[in-house]
């Protein structure tokens, strides 16, 4: 039982980051119509960001170490978030509406930013020192403080993105837009605006899932790659386009790994997680929260 428990609060972790990067993905696709395979290396280029900023050139000037890695990770996000919205500007965005150009394109930004990293970076795995030491137990249970403040950090910036669509004027457009673009530009919202503001957020939450996982395990440029196929599998599980979904699939999906790599083995996780999507598609092709059309 204290092993169920123990895989249940690793899986937590894993859920808070697979859904800020899949939330991301979501809101693109949701406005933009985009599908972004390049959404991984915003993911990478976060963890890149934290790196730099706290391990290489640290916010001294703010004090302890825990304050320059909030910094660092809020930071990436920022930078992240202006160059995706660059891209959606100056590249994707003269393919609107043209759903193979577009794929076409993230591919090639895809290619683009690893090979950047790769040139800049290098191949060898960067490590981010843990600004945060121990660890929370409780009765048989432990959590390191690096995977607590993981799903912390997540919740609140889930519960932000939940906050900013519902209630502020900003968000309510890109609701407007996600409906009806056309109907949004008579209304007089302003459509370029609203479509860099949602890939500027998208990719700001895939770098602070970036960030977020930096210390636990390692940086390197080609750390997007499994995370993306995980979000699409989310994405689809919980209905494209749907943000809820995306929050109930990071979960449902998480969980599932967890639970199968910790008493079988993670090929047969995999395995598994791709079974439990083919199933559910079977019985609900739009996905859990998805509207068939």
């Amino acid at each position: 039982m204290e092993m169920l428990f123990q895989t249940f609060v690793n899986g937590i972790m894993s859920a808070m980051v697979l859904i800020l990067i899949a939330s991301g993905l979501c809101l693109i696709f949701g406005i933009l119509h985009i599908v972004n395979f390049a959404h991984g290396e915003f993911y990478m280029l976060g963890g890149f960001g934290a790196w730099f900023l706290f391990s290489q050139y640290p916010l001294t000037f703010l004090g302890a170490g825990p304050v320059q890695y909030v910094a660092a990770i809020m930071l990436s996000m920022v930078v992240v978030g202006v160059l995706g919205m660059l891209v959606e500007m100056y590249i994707y965005r003269p393919f609107h509406g043209d759903l193979k150009s577009t794929i076409i394109v993230s591919f090639g930004v895809m290619l683009i930013l690893q090979a950047g990293a790769l040139v800049v970076f290098g191949v060898t795995d960067k490590a981010i020192s843990s600004p945060f030491v121990g660890k929370l137990s409780l009765g048989g249970i432990s959590i390191s403080t690096e995977r607590l403040v993981a799903i912390i950090c997540g919740a609140i910036f889930i519960t932000a993105l939940h906050v900013f669509i519902s209630k502020t004027k900003s968000g309510k457009a890109m609701r407007a837009v996600a409906q009806d673009q056309e109907a949004a530009m008579v209304q007089g919202i302003n459509i370029g605006f609203i479509f860099s503001l949602a890939m500027g957020i998208g990719c700001a939450l895939a770098a602070a899932g970036g960030a977020l996982v930096g210390p636990i395990f390692y940086v390197n440029p080609y750390m997007g790659v499994v995370p993306i196929m995980k979000a699409f599998v989310v994405i689809i599980l919980g209905g494209i386009g749907s943000l809820p979904g995306a929050v109930v699939g990071g979960f449902v999906i998480a969980m599932t790994e967890s639970l199968v790599t910790t008493y079988v083995g993670a090929h047969a996780a995999t395995l598994v997680v791709f079974l439990f999507l083919i199933a559910v598609l079977v019985i609900k092709p739009s996905g859990i929260f998805g509207n068939a059309e």
